[in-house]
């Protein structure tokens, strides 16, 4: 039985998703900022991406650097982002939230 493996990379600028795409990744997850471990690409970012890149393409959505526990103001923001990025193509989202004790937000991540 043949293994469906899929590559995806994690891309923190156009020029490394078109490296990804160039490189044989299938899909990428679309970031910002990935040396600080990866904040919400720019909206522009997200629709160059889909528009020229023509992959698979799942958008990283965090507001800021630092821990995963975000206040209800982030949340919104992070909120409008998710409809934003789907809005410019995204295929999917991807995002963590944690509670102040580490374990995960299951309220917010519905």
């Amino acid at each position: 039985m043949p293994l469906n493996v899929v590559i995806e990379i994690c891309a923190g600028s156009v020029e490394s998703a078109i490296a990804a795409k160039k490189g044989g990744a299938q899909r990428i997850e679309l970031c910002s900022a990935l040396s600080e471990g990866g904040i919400t690409p720019s909206q522009a970012m997200i629709e160059y991406v889909k528009r020229n890149l023509k992959i698979e393409t799942y958008v990283l959505v965090r507001p800021r650097t630092g821990d995963f526990s975000y206040s209800r103001a982030e949340f919104e923001v992070m909120k409008s982002d998710i409809f934003s990025a789907k809005a410019k193509g995204a295929d999917g989202i991807v995002i963590g939230m944690l509670n102040t004790d580490g374990t995960i937000d299951t309220c917010r991540m519905k």
